[in-house]
């Protein structure tokens, strides 16, 4: 009973072993798509709803400079969903209805590196540039029983240039797929939010598929 409890151990650390190696990373292009859910953080808005979804895709190349260790180049979007807010005001005399929504996507230039761990594991980084394009919506609706029922649109746009950087742990299925959990953290630039420029916080928590080209 021994041997063959020894003997089904070693098939299966020597299939193991086997299978890890098969996943381990080549020189060569990949490409990935993403989806998580986005947080926002801007100091002194009133924005109430501060969580939507956020989805992006990513295509680079990537080098074996001292394996288990790898680094490349990446270009990529990002759609980090929306944020919002609102306010309702009732009174005998008039009702306000005030919404309000700020959108933010990138178009991203970074690095990336990858560590190959045992039995198939893999830890990810990846830090660059993001040229952001953010909009701002604002809606006041005023309902008066003596004055009329005023409104007011806002509809603005700013282009401004940030940075973003994120970590991931996966796991790689064979040498061209791949799947990681990830959080992805972009520092950006809007105007019109607080009628200054701020900086846009927005984190990502989520998930990534990879197809890697050798």
């Amino acid at each position: 009973m021994q041997k063959v409890l020894l003997s089904v151990a070693t098939a299966a650390a020597l299939s193991l072993a086997s299978f890890s190696a098969a996943a381990v990373t080549q020189n060569g292009a990949f490409i990935g798509v993403s989806g998580g859910q986005s947080h926002y953080d801007i100091s002194h808005s009133s924005f109430s709803d501060h969580n939507d979804t956020a989805v992006g895709v990513v295509a680079g190349y990537r080098w074996v400079v001292d394996r288990p260790f790898s680094l490349g180049v990446e270009v990529g979007y990002v759609d980090l969903g929306n944020m919002k807010g609102s306010e309702t005001y009732t009174s005998s005399v008039y009702d306000v209805d005030y919404r309000a929504k700020f959108k933010g996507e990138a178009l991203l230039v970074g690095a990336n590196g990858k560590w190959d761990l045992p039995h198939g594991f893999t830890i990810t980084a990846r830090a660059g540039f993001a040229h952001s394009r953010s909009k701002y919506n604002e809606d006041y609706f005023e309902t008066s029983a003596c004055c009329g029922n005023p409104e007011f649109h806002y509809r603005g746009q700013s282009n401004d240039n940030g940075i973003y950087g994120g970590l991931g742990f996966g796991y790689d299925f064979n040498e061209n797929f791949g799947i990681t959990v990830t959080y992805d953290h972009y520092a950006l630039k809007a105007e019109d939010i607080t009628s200054d420029k701020r900086t846009v916080n927005v984190g990502v928590t989520g998930a990534s598929l990879e197809y890697r080209f050798w």
